[in-house]
This record gives C-alpha cells, structure tokens and sequence, in this order.
C-alpha cells in the first residue's frame, strides 16, 4: 500500500488499486516532465529547454574558436574546428533541439566554473582537460585533440658556407683521398711502359680523379690495370651517390635548424594556465604573456621573444601558417587534451558525445575538419627537431640531426678497392720484373690496333 499524508498527522491509507495507479502515473509524468533530452541520447528534444552554451571569447587561435557576427543585435555565431567537431558530435546523435552559442570573455578556469555553479549548460571551445578542472563538478567528454607542451622556434635562414663537406667526415675524406691516390698510383705504374697516356702521375691522376664524374676517354692496355679500373668506378659510383643523397638532406634540414634561444626571452598564452605551468612547472620566471597569434609574430619579428611555449595543436596550427620560418621542438610533458565540459547532471550527454567523437576519429572525420579549419601548405608535414627542449638551450642546432657518413661505413668497399690494386699491383711484378717473358715488339696496325708479331705474347 501506498502512504500519502494529509493536512493532519495522521496517514490516509488508498485501498483503491485504480487510485493507487493514478498515483504512479502522475509521479511519473512529473519526473519525466524534469528530465531534459540533454540527459538521454539526443533523438527527442524537450523544446521547452534551451541549451545555453558557453564559448571563450579570449582564444588566442582563432582558427579553433572566434565569433563571426560583428553586429551585437544578431544571434551569436561561433565558428572553427572545435565548434565543427561539437556540432559533427551532435549530429552523430541526432541532436537538433534549440541551444545557444553564448561568448565568455573570462578565464577558461571561469568558464568551466561557470559550467559548475549552472551558469551554462556547457562549454565548447579550446578547453583542454585538467585534474583540477575535472575536480570542479562537471563532466567532460573525451578529448579530440592531443595536447602536449611544444616549443616553437624560428629557423635559420640559410645554411653555413662548409656545408658541402659535412656529409662525409674528416676520416671519410681522407679515406677517400687515400683509395684514389693508391689506385691513381697503381694504375700509373701498370701502365706507364705500354701506354703514353699515363707517361706521367699528373694525367694518372687526372684520370682517376676524373673518373668520379666524367666517362675516362684514355685506353686501359694492361688487363690488371682494368680490373683496378672496374673496381674503383663502383667505388667512386657509391661515393659520389651516398654524397648527394646526404648532401640533398643536410640542405633541406638545415633549413629547419631552430636558431639559438633563451628561457629569458620565451613567450605564452596570457588567458590559459601555460603561464603559469611555465613559471612554476618549468621554473622560467621570465615569461612574456602573450595575447593571441598576430602578436607572436610581431614578437618574434621584433626580437623580443626568441622561442614561445605552446600545446601541441596551437604550436601545429601556428606553424602550418608559417612553416618556411619556424620549427617545432617537442618536449615531454604532456596534458589531457582539448575536451567539452558539461552540468555533472548531464553527464549522459557527455559520455554519448564523447562515444560520437570517438566514431567521427574512427572513421577520420575528425582529420577531415582539422585539414579544412587549418592551412596545410606545400611545407613539410613534420617540421620536428629530436633533441629535447634543455638540450638546446644557449647554443644553435648543427647538421649533426643528419649524420655525416663515417668510414666505418664504407670500410668494406674500401678494403676490397685496395686489397684489389695490391694483388693486382703484385702480380703485375710478379710476371713482369720477377718472372719475365720473352717479349717481341709488337706492330700497331691503322686503327691503332696492337698486332703481335710471331713470337709476340700479351702483356698483361
């Protein structure tokens, strides 16, 4: 039985099972008439209930949040990605009822407080996901963008004059210049009796040296001096490949080379809580609060900061835009991404949306919208240094992110040019100083053709 209680102590008691339903019916219908679609899946709204959603006014991208309308009569339009990402969201949920963009020219930990004391019914924006947000009785949905500490760093102009020996080391060179003068040697002294074209080390030099670029046009007479000849111009192919190739990546890394920086002339987010993670996290207490996008550019023109603090989608969108003039420089600190926050009782709306952000990842609409609300260039995807952010403090990026090619990596071809010649060079002795065979002088026909006489051997 079901107990009501009357204007008196005592209790009525309903033996009536029809009033007793009634009853519950009522009860029902009143607590469903409380309930807003904002706590179900989105596919009936209540249309007595209007979203009131909160948007930062003070975003320093615009290209993630900004206002369209300028006239303050007209209804508040917001555009950028994180209003297509909400939006694509609600339309995975088939959510179309009445809601309303509202700007919020605070601090993003006042927006979310103002989600917290029901000011608004949510906030969408730029809003990365912290511990102490989270704490503030909201709820948030998954995040939709990573969100990591990123340096971003102008670039060198140019690169340095000696850049065009950097791609072999000093003992690779000397390695080099070893192989071609004994094989320069070897040839000469196989040659220099039965060919004039190398009567002298200058034109053996000239040859092997000219063998690295150019098609040789003098005649190899002695079969030992070809097969020193063969073996050096597959060494001089792989040499002359491997240098191109390093030289083609130290030209376009150099370009990417961060300039020298200092942690007493770093820039930052004045509206988000970078500045002081920069301060107390990273202990840099010189840190410029800096407003929004134009003014970074004006700051690094100027010279007055030489690097800015920024979380990775800011540092990307930031650098898409001007990717020929600065770099990025990872670091390894990390946060929880960019997320929308929700009243703690719509936290059914909240985990449904974070399961459409989830789907929209999936099947790659959320890459889609980041291509079509960022500038994606003809510059390098990955304009990334390897070094950590302390390393390069006080001193200027080298080549040294492209290795130079060391001997140790060539040291197999080069024993075997070398081991080559001496054999060659021995055997070439062997038969023609220590063992010599009866040699009759030979007829050069019109062609300048050798023609052996009767009693003629090669000479090898």
């Amino acid at each position: 039985m079901a107990l009501l209680h009357s204007s008196a102590t005592k209790p009525i008691i309903l033996s009536n099972p029809v009033e007793l339903l009634i009853s519950f019916l009522i009860l029902i219908i009143i607590i469903l008439s409380q309930v807003s679609v904002v706590e179900g899946d989105c596919k009936q709204y209540n249309i007595n209930d209007t979203f009131v959603i909160g948007v930062p006014g003070k975003a320093s991208f615009k290209s993630f949040v900004k206002r369209d309308s300028s006239n303050a009569n007209e209804k508040s339009r917001f555009s950028g990605f994180c209003i297509d990402v909400f939006e694509a969201a609600l339309k995975e949920l088939d959510c179309y009822g009445p809601f309303t963009y509202e700007e919020f020219n605070g601090t993003y930990d006042d927006l979310v407080k103002s989600v917290s004391n029901k000011t608004y019914s949510a906030a969408v924006g730029d809003i990365t996901i912290l511990p102490e947000r989270w704490a503030l009785d909201v709820a948030f949905t998954a995040p939709f963008t990573d969100s990591g500490l990123t340096l971003v760093v102008p670039v060198n102009p140019s690169p340095k004059a000696r850049i065009f020996v950097e791609p072999f080391t000093w003992k690779m060179w000397l390695g080099t210049a070893f192989v071609l003068v004994y094989t320069m040697f070897t040839v000469w002294f196989i040659e220099r009796r039965s060919n004039d074209e190398f009567s002298g080390l200058g034109n053996a030099l000239w040859f092997t040296f000219s063998s690295l670029f150019l098609a040789h046009r003098e005649r190899i007479k002695s079969n030992y001096a070809r097969i020193v000849v063969v073996v050096w111009l597959f060494l001089a192919l792989v040499l002359t490949q491997s240098y191109t190739a390093n030289l083609t990546s130290m030209l376009t890394v150099s370009r990417l080379r961060p300039k020298q920086w200092s942690p007493e002339t770093v820039g930052c987010n004045e509206n988000t809580f970078m500045l002081d993670y920069v301060r107390h996290d990273l202990n840099i207490t010189n840190v410029i609060p800096i407003k929004d996008e134009v003014e970074y550019l004006t700051r690094f023109k100027n010279g007055s900061i030489s690097a800015a603090f920024l979380q990775n989608p800011y540092a990307k969108a930031f650098v898409n835009k001007n990717c020929r003039n600065f770099t990025l420089i990872p670091t390894r600190h990390s946060f929880g991404g960019f997320g929308f926050v929700f009243q703690k009782n719509h936290s059914q709306l909240a985990s449904n949306v974070s399961k459409a952000i989830l789907e929209l990842s999936q099947r790659g609409e959320l890459k889609r919208l980041e291509k079509s609300s960022f500038t994606l260039n003809e510059c390098s995807q990955s304009q990334t240094t390897t070094k950590d952010v302390y390393s390069l403090e006080h001193s200027e990026t080298t080549t040294d992110d492209v290795d130079s090619l060391d001997l140790r990596s060539f040291e197999g071809i080069f024993l075997f040019s070398v081991a080559t010649s001496s054999v060659c060079f021995l055997l070439f002795l062997l038969k023609n100083y220590m063992y010599p065979s009866p040699q009759s002088v030979a007829k050069v026909n019109e062609n300048d053709e050798i023609v052996p006489t009767k009693g003629t051997r090669w000479q090898t």
